[in-house]
């Protein structure tokens, strides 16, 4: 799996770096590479600062602020990392305005991947839901109403007069 990110990754940074070097040169070039770099993480740590600074003064919601320092994260490693196309992404992270409309675009999916989420787990899990069971009647006897009165019972029937209770006192033989 990480090939299928590495030798991508590598192409595409040699090739703009190939490109850069034989416009600028190779020592200009890699002077750029430099700079970007050390630049790119001094800025990130500043937007950092600023947006935790506004966030803490409550000028800024909590999950805006949170969202912007992680997408300011995200620039800082992607300018850490050797090579002129992902120092460029990771400058897109970095710079507010750019950040902003990220920020929204990757809000929007989310929502809509969470809400989507949301209603297939809703069906799948509607199919494991309780179920009730009646049994079956094809294959027992049905009880009329006449068997069920037989064995139905009135508050009379425990007045003790069948001589089984001892008079409805709930002692025994014995006395106790």
């Amino acid at each position: 799996m990480p090939y299928l990110i590495v030798i991508p990754y590598l192409v595409i940074e040699g090739l703009a770096f190939w490109a850069v070097a034989s416009w600028l040169g190779g020592g200009w070039a890699l002077l750029l590479l430099f700079a970007f770099f050390f630049l790119g993480l001094g800025l990130a740590g500043l937007e950092m600062r600023t947006i935790a600074t506004r966030a803490a003064g409550n000028r800024e919601r909590p999950g805006k602020a949170a969202g912007g320092i992680g997408l300011t994260a995200a620039g800082a490693v992607l300018v850490a990392a050797p090579g002129f196309v992902t120092t460029f992404l990771g400058l897109l992270l970095i710079f507010g305005p750019t950040r902003e409309l990220i920020r929204r675009g990757l809000a929007r999916r989310l929502r809509t991947f969470l809400e989507d989420m949301g209603a297939r787990t809703f069906e799948a899990t509607a199919h494991f839901g309780p179920r009730t069971s009646y049994g079956s009647f094809n294959d027992h006897e049905v009880i009329d109403e006449d068997e069920i009165a037989q064995f139905r019972q009135e508050p009379d029937d425990f007045d003790g007069s069948d001589g089984g209770d001892n008079g409805g006192d709930n002692k025994g033989t014995d006395g106790r």
